[in-house]
């Protein structure tokens, strides 16, 4: 039985880490509005560095620190320790990676950026790097807190960052129109609030030491889990680095608006598995084997039908969002592969039951074969798509790199995990509406409502068919709904 505690703790933690999330979403029109063409990519360049080294300052010690501190549960002492000894380690990281950006920062913007869009290291790509290290740490430190079960202030410091990112950017962009200093010291200002927050954090409930004895197992861990979350920035980020030459700033601006709106339902997926997977996982430990059941396939179902039919109702309602906030027209063109990018996004249903399987079975090796191969050929197939046929090539490649990716999950889970389970409603359905939007774009590559209206009822009226049963035992085993 889920305790009322536990689900107020839950639920507190889940609004705190969404608040960067809405910040950067409430951010978004101001940002359209209010900054020219050539700001607007400037910015949208400059947040992919901040979250680029952020990955590299943290080392991905956050999704390390939960394994090792549940370990030393009976030790109090030396989890003390722990916590200081990783605020010391991202220190000298953030440290060392701050003097190298320093030196080659100027050479690696003139290789990598487009002259035309002006670019410039100093000082707004350090102020970006920067950002990435304060933000790196305070997550470490938003970490820390979760499993010394403080949720109170886990929100509190959340809601600081997010007041200080939206006022300090806003007043920004109209304090300082025509230029980019709004957006940029919006997240500068608030990244040094949260670093000093989690400097707080660290020293109040660790000891600020070096402890070496822990070094050994955290960069076993660390060192390929951080080069599976870099492939995963690869292949989120890498197609606008490739279209900067190919496109127009407008056509950038446009394709990357719609991108962020997307963040919504990246979110609401990962809290849906996030809430499943632990089910799953309990599950499959009281049956002792690595072995898919028709109760734990059920879960997944589901999740297949929530996100269609979530999908189609962000089609619909995208364009009215855009109308109501963003005043600059030249967004809207945006608009006309809502419906291709929206079919990517249907594979996520697939990819979290693969994934849970590989997370259950502790195969770290298998996610890296997994997101590198996938971000290896992401690189190839965008660059020659885009060559050949501009943005409508890196739309294709996004697809097509997101059903290699499925394979790649089927492909190499297969040796860790027995599957059973109804292919028509974990794999053919998010096929379905794939295949059905992919028509849809090659055929008249422009936005239709009624397109999507019909879809909706057509798979509104086949998922209840087939799912309405298990809904409802789904929602009997969360407590929502009374047993029989």
């Amino acid at each position: 039985m889920i305790s009322r505690s536990f689900l107020k703790s839950s639920i507190i933690f889940t609004i705190g880490g969404a608040l960067p999330m809405l910040a950067g979403i409430i951010l978004l029109p101001f940002y359209t509005n209010y900054l020219s063409e050539v700001h607007y990519t400037q910015i949208l360049f400059y947040i992919s560095i901040s979250m680029l080294f952020q990955i590299l300052f943290s080392f991905s010690i956050e999704n390390y620190f939960g394994i090792k501190f549940t370990q030393l549960a009976d030790e109090p002492e030396k989890q003390k320790k722990f916590i200081g000894t990783v605020a010391t380690v991202l220190l000298i990281i953030g440290a060392g990676l701050l003097i190298l950006s320093s030196i080659f920062g100027n050479l690696l913007f003139e290789s990598i950026y487009e002259p035309g869009l002006d670019m410039q290291f100093w000082p707004y790509g350090f102020y970006s790097v920067l950002t990435g290290f304060f933000n790196s740490y305070f997550k470490a430190a938003s970490i820390c807190l979760i499993y010394l079960k403080k949720p109170q202030t886990f929100l509190f410091s959340n809601l600081i960052n997010f007041v200080v990112t939206v006022i300090v950017s806003v007043g920004g962009l109209l304090l300082f129109p025509g230029t980019i200093v709004g957006p940029i010291f919006g997240r500068l200002i608030s990244g040094l609030v949260i670093f000093l927050i989690g400097l707080f954090i660290f020293k109040k409930n660790g000891v600020l030491v070096f402890d070496s004895s822990f070094m050994s197992e955290l960069l076993k861990f660390c060192l390929p889990y951080v080069f599976y979350i870099l492939s995963g920035w690869v292949l989120a980020q890498i197609d606008r680095y490739i279209l900067q030459a190919y496109i127009s700033n407008s056509e950038l601006n446009a394709y990357d608006l719609l991108l962020k709106c997307f963040y919504g339902i990246e979110f609401i997926q990962n809290s849906l598995s996030a809430v499943i997977y632990p089910k799953v996982y309990e599950i499959w430990a009281k049956n002792k084997s690595h072995v898919t059941t028709p109760e734990s396939n059920r879960y997944f179902n589901v999740l297949t039908a929530i996100n269609v039919i979530q999908l189609i109702m962000f089609c619909i309602v995208i364009p009215f969002v855009y109308r109501l906030f963003v005043s600059n027209s030249s967004f809207y063109q945006s608009e006309s592969y809502i419906g291709i990018l929206a079919a990517g996004y249907a594979l996520r249903s697939i990819m979290s039951f693969y994934l849970a399987s590989i997370l259950f079975a502790k195969k770290v090796n298998v996610l890296l074969k997994i997101f590198g191969y996938s971000a290896i050929l992401q690189l190839l197939v965008t660059w020659w798509a885009v060559n050949r046929f501009g943005l409508s090539g890196a739309i294709y490649a996004g697809l097509f790199i997101k059903l290699v990716q499925v394979f790649f999950c089927m492909y190499f889970s297969r040796s860790s995990f027995q599957f059973n389970f109804n292919y028509f409603k974990i794999l053919f359905i998010p096929l379905i509406y794939l295949l059905i939007n992919l028509l849809h774009f090659l055929l008249f590559q422009n936005y239709s409502l009624w397109f999507y209206l019909i879809e909706l009822l057509v798979f509104g009226i086949l998922l209840y068919a087939l799912f309405n049963k298990e809904i409802k035992k789904v929602l009997i085993g969360f407590k929502l709904l009374p047993g029989a």
